[in-house]
């Protein structure tokens, strides 16, 4: 699948054969207002690229708030409705601690290293 074009501010994207690697460039996703944004950014993947197979990768991100992680529910969600599939990568100590906290690291599909994850969804 190749690259969407799509600028976000939050995160850059690669691909790899058909997964979507969604690599976030911002250590901090605590901002309300740019949450919104950050959500139709992530929604436009399935719903205007027709992405399906996505990892996320959060190997930068030492802090997000509920609202991310709604929206990362919501992703999934709107993934599995379209027969899409998502793993989320590389997990900070503090956001995996919050995502144990919040009892969704049973919820996603998690992996330790991005190969991993890829290769997850290729199968």
């Amino acid at each position: 699948m190749p690259i969407p074009d799509l600028r976000s501010t939050f995160f850059n994207l690669a691909d790899d054969s058909d997964v979507i690697i969604v690599r976030f460039d911002v250590p901090r996703l605590n901002d309300e207002e740019n949450i919104e944004m950050l959500g139709e950014e992530l929604f436009s993947l399935v719903q205007n690229y027709h992405c399906r197979k996505m990892v996320i990768n959060l190997a930068t991100v030492n802090y997000l708030t509920s609202s991310v992680l709604g929206k990362l529910i919501t992703l999934h969600r709107r993934l599995h409705r379209n027969d899409g599939r998502m793993v989320i990568c590389e997990l900070q100590p503090t956001v995996e601690d919050l995502m144990s906290t919040s009892k969704l690291l049973t919820y996603f599909n998690v992996s330790s290293v991005e190969s991993e994850a890829v290769a997850f969804l290729k199968d």
